[in-house]
């Protein structure tokens, strides 16, 4: 969930009196990528719409329920096409509802918004986060996409011993790649050097159209505001984010936080072609959610090489262990495309190591705008690539419920277009 969704999500919530949902932390596990442990990696994975369980009531009919209302960013074409949008994610979130068990549910449009209604069921929590919820899931290039602070990636700085560029590649003392501190910045800092990138429009594209920040300046009367509203600790001497990210300045301002107006931060827009990452968290314990004061980030080239609709079966399983876990396939296409991405990270490996350093590149996969893992080639075992015909898992920290809903959103696949929560209410009980 994106930075404005939580900031819009924790406002409501707080409204109805609902609890805000406590966190779970999970693996995902890539088969056959590093031979030294089983040849499989593990990074610990954070997923905020798992982490909640709700009732549906066996009468819905005196029991009230849910009434939730989005506003869609709509793709800036026909009329056919944004209607065919609108219609596409009305079908994903209708069979979102039927798999989560919610029944009745009924949709109706008017314009861009969408309300949902959610007769006799109660968990609000569960209820946004199930049908509201992007559920993208993207593979990179990590090197040839991940930007240093001069706005060069860090593939074409390694020959040059760039120090930052080395970091972000090949981690920092017990940090690994794409940990905080392996090179990662503040979200301002991020968001700033992201915003100076050009325009790349691309059908490899994650994110479509521009990006809206607005942050407040360090030590400012609207940083201590907005920290107060959101029940945050102010960080001194650093921009606090008053708002975003959002799809339009509409969306934008309507994220403030209570007592802030527009004019009172620095404006910021990433246009289409940039992403920022929240970087991966070391373990449970060091987990930092997106938008937190402290929480890190990357700056990535947005050009994704294999994206989550190349996944098939997904299943909720148990490990060998007997844990509960989710386990997937690639299709054809996406098998060779995996294999051809790990191809063109081992000869890069190859390439870069000499004189008896070894520096193995990497692939990241990211969901929802959270960096979840990068595992790296070994280009001395795989010089040919990987073969994607094992698939992968995804382990550790999951419940039969948070393993099925996860694989529910994997194989319905993402929204077609990303929404905004604007409002949200429990319908009232019939007699």
């Amino acid at each position: 969930m994106s930075d404005y969704f939580e900031r819009i999500e924790r406002q409501i919530v707080r409204r109805v009196e609902a609890g805000v949902p406590r966190r779970l932390r999970f693996r995902l596990r890539l088969d056959l990528v590093v031979p030294a442990i089983s040849a499989a990696v593990v990074v610990a994975i954070a997923l905020l719409f798992l982490n909640v369980h709700g009732n549906r009531s066996p009468s819905s009919r005196a029991r009230g329920g849910i009434e939730l209302a989005y506003r869609a960013e709509l793709p800036a074409q026909t009329p056919a096409a944004r209607r065919a949008a609108l219609a596409r994610a009305i079908d994903v979130m209708r069979a979102r509802a039927a798999a989560f068990g919610i029944s009745g549910a009924s949709f109706r449009t008017s314009g861009p918004e969408i309300t949902v209604q959610l007769p006799g069921f109660k968990n609000l929590a569960r209820a946004e986060q199930g049908l509201g919820t992007t559920a993208r899931l993207e593979f990179y290039d990590w090197e040839a996409n991940a930007l240093t602070p001069s706005g060069k990636t860090v593939a074409s700085q390694l020959q040059a011993q760039d120090p930052t560029a080395t970091r972000v590649s090949q981690g920092s003392g017990s940090t690994a790649p794409g940990d905080p501190g392996s090179g990662s910045v503040s979200l301002y800092d991020a968001v700033k050097l992201a915003a100076k990138q050009p325009l790349r429009v691309s059908t490899d594209n994650a994110r479509l159209g521009s990006e809206y920040y607005l942050f407040g300046a360090p030590n400012s009367t609207a940083c201590a505001t907005a920290a107060k509203d959101l029940a945050n600790a102010a960080v001194p001497n650093a921009h606090c984010l008053l708002s975003g990210p959002a799809g339009t300045i509409q969306d934008l301002e309507t994220g403030l936080p209570r007592g802030i107006s527009a004019s009172q931060g620095q404006r910021l827009v990433i246009r289409q072609g940039t992403i920022v990452l929240n970087a991966a968290p070391l373990t449970s314990s060091s987990q930092v959610g997106s938008g937190a004061p402290t929480a890190q980030y990357y700056v990535l080239k947005d050009h994704v090489a294999l994206f989550g609709n190349d996944i098939t079966n997904p299943q909720q399983s148990t490990n060998q262990s007997g844990s509960p876990d989710v386990t997937f396939s690639f299709t054809s296409r996406g098998a060779e495309t995996f294999r051809q991405l790990t191809s063109t990270i081992a000869r890069r490996g190859d390439l870069v190591s000499g004189l008896g350093s070894m520096f193995n590149q990497h692939f990241a996969v990211a969901l929802d705008s959270k960096l979840i893992t990068v595992p790296q080639i070994d280009f001395k075992t795989y010089p040919d690539g990987i073969p994607g015909d094992d698939g992968a898992d995804i382990a550790g920290g999951l419940t039969i419920q948070s393993a099925r809903d996860l694989a529910t959103q994997l194989r319905l696949g993402a929204l077609p277009i990303r929404l905004h929560l604007v409002s949200a209410k429990r319908l009232s009980v019939r007699g």
